[in-house]
């Protein structure tokens, strides 16, 4: 069975931001299977876009430092450490995989004389569900490739010489009637690109430029495979050919692209492409795809440059004589992902997390939430979500992970923190930091960071917020009854007037009271609006 996520590409430079090299508290280390010089303990980071079920109990999280990977279906986590024998650097852009042979592609943020770029750092495929890595460079081209075949014709190109805005968003792999295993790749700047051996190479595919909808071999070859104009060169662009999203099942192939849903029933041999302007498909920008196992294939489509198109969830349906046509449902909703299980229809989106037993009628599931702990994710934004082997129900955010067995009623939030040091003594540390109240942890229009405690033992405890000059800003904690273990306690970057602080670097006290001792830690925490 062929399995697939993807990560939408305005979300990328996000999870860069949102990383650390921490540790899940609640975990107990565990024998590990794989190789224990492979990886380290706990998630990669707390930002969670893309969840990969391999089989009934390892399942793979891309997060925004790199590949984490579950064993046991969630008792334990570890993340893969960069290296030339496991996963490239990068935060995890996509994955796919087919039975146990697993594709991961990552990208990185390169600094440049005025500002950073996306930058595509490749592929790692593990042909044994994870124990064991092979890794391929960034899919580019030859500066002389100026040219690709169509139909037997040349067809000029512009090619892509450099992983910069090259990086793959999205990944699917499927076996035709023909007994081929294909790889498709959707890397931006990069284009659409398919392997027929794996992932060693790669070759340019073709899509209809923007002012046609149909390519075959009928179709005139008097345009250019081109993602932008280069007129120096005699190109012209194409918003087609801008790939974010691909999914593929048996002959038919999906590319979702900042043109339209280019649809292929013969393994990419010929096209038709669906736009807001020959169909009713909302908007040509098309930052995800899912192929329900009913055939219904659902689009993330946001606005592109066309006049009337809107932000929704669009879905294929079958008309008279197995004509389709496309309906729009969630409209005006920023959507991430979407995914299927039996009859339900879950959309991840930047107003949480979306579910329809019909793929009309939608309700909002309850905010993540552990009523036992107190502990919620604090996100607006549900980036992925997905129903594992067991019918459990797990959701990615910028605040980390959570799964519930009850359809939302209880959750268990899985996170990362920083490492707290040994027990016995008050200790604390902040995350994220450096903290942006605006972007970060974002829930009812405030942002959140947390300030992690270990508690030595049963007593009261008192945080406080003091601003460089060392003068209070804001009161946490006025010696509130505590217990011992690692508590979290959230601060959403405002003063005691409610007014957001300056960006700076601001201090932070903790002071415990216990069995007739005191104990003060600190650490401090930079505001960088």
């Amino acid at each position: 069975m062929r399995r697939k996520t993807t990560i939408p590409r305005v979300l990328f430079l996000l999870f860069l931001w949102i990383t650390g090299a921490m540790a899940t508290p609640w975990t107990v280390a565990g024998h590990f299977s794989l190789n224990d010089s492979l990886v380290y303990e706990g998630l990669g980071s707390n930002g969670i876009s893309g969840i990969l079920f391999l089989d009934d109990s390892t399942y793979f999280f891309a997060t925004g430092y790199g590949l984490s990977v579950t064993t046991d279906a969630g008792e334990t986590f570890y993340s893969y450490y960069n290296n030339p024998r496991a996963v490239r650097y990068g935060g995890v852009t996509s994955m796919t995989s087919l039975g146990q042979h697993l594709w991961v592609a990552t990208a990185f943020d390169s600094a440049g004389v005025e500002e950073s770029a996306a930058t595509g750092n490749g592929i790692s495929y593990s042909p044994d569900g994870g124990f064991s890595w092979i890794q391929y460079p960034q899919m580019t081209d030859h500066p002389d490739s100026g040219f690709v075949l169509l139909y037997g014709d040349t067809l000029k190109a512009l090619p892509t010489t450099v992983p910069i805005d090259n990086l793959t968003y999205d990944m699917a792999v499927h076996v035709n009637t023909d007994g081929d295993t294909l790889l498709w790749a959707t890397s931006f700047a990069g284009g659409t690109r398919v392997s027929r051996d794996l992932g060693k190479s790669w070759k340019r595919v073709v899509l209809p430029p923007d002012n046609m909808d149909v390519l075959n071999e009928e179709s005139p070859r008097n345009f250019q495979l081109s993602p932008v104009d280069r007129p120096d060169l005699g190109i012209t662009g194409n918003y087609n050919h801008r790939a974010f999203s691909v999914v593929a099942r048996k002959d038919t192939v999906a590319v979702g692209t900042a043109g339209g849903v280019n649809l292929s029933t013969d393994s990419g041999k010929t096209w038709r492409r669906y736009t807001a302007q020959n169909s009713d498909l909302s908007g040509n920008f098309i930052v995800a795809l899912h192929l329900g196992q009913d055939g219904t294939l659902y689009a993330a489509a946001l606005p592109a440059v066309g006049a009337g198109e809107f932000q929704s969830l669009s879905y294929t349906v079958k008309g008279a004589f197995g004509a389709l046509h496309w309906e729009n449902t969630l409209r005006d909703k920023r959507l991430y992902n979407v995914s299927t299980w039996k009859h339900q229809v879950f959309a991840a989106t930047s107003s949480g997390l979306w579910v329809s037993g019909d793929g009309w009628n939608w309700v909002p599931m309850h905010d993540p939430k552990d009523f036992s702990s107190g502990d919620q994710l604090y996100s607006d934004e549900i980036y992925t979500a997905a129903v594992d082997p067991l019918e459990r129900l797990w959701v990615g955010t910028g605040d980390g992970l959570a799964v519930t067995e009850d359809n939302g009623l209880n959750w268990r939030i899985i996170r990362k923190v920083a490492s707290i040091g040994p027990a016995g003594d008050l200790n604390i540390s902040v995350y994220p930091n450096p903290f942006s109240p605006g972007r970060m942890n974002v829930y009812d229009g405030d942002g959140h960071v947390r300030f992690h405690v270990l508690i030595p033992e049963e007593g009261t405890l008192s945080l406080d917020i003091f601003d460089f000059g060392m003068t209070r800003v804001k009161t946490i904690l006025q010696e509130t009854a505590v217990f011992p273990g690692e508590k979290d306690f959230t601060w959403n970057g405002t003063n005691g007037l409610n007014d957001m602080v300056a960006n700076g670097t601001y201090f932070v006290r903790a002071v415990f009271h216990g069995r007739g001792m005191e104990q003060v830690a600190w650490t401090k925490v930079i505001i960088l609006e």
